[in-house]
């Protein structure tokens, strides 16, 4: 897993993309973003690729 390309589509995430991005472990175009509210505000993000099920969680 690269951390570098995770970390790179967690901030952009977090800068307001909405993706799709492309997985650093299998290099499809898959990549989406879920969140979770509370009180009406992001408190994590969640990005998952739908191709091979790599999945990261950070929060807001």
């Amino acid at each position: 897993m690269s951390d570098d390309e995770w970390n790179h589509i967690i901030r952009s995430a977090k800068q307001g993309e909405s993706g799709p991005w492309t997985c650093p472990e299998c290099d499809e175009y898959t990549v989406e973003l879920g969140q979770r509210f509370e009180q009406g505000h992001v408190v994590e993000h969640t990005l998952m690729c739908f191709a091979c099920q790599a999945e990261v969680v950070a929060s807001a």
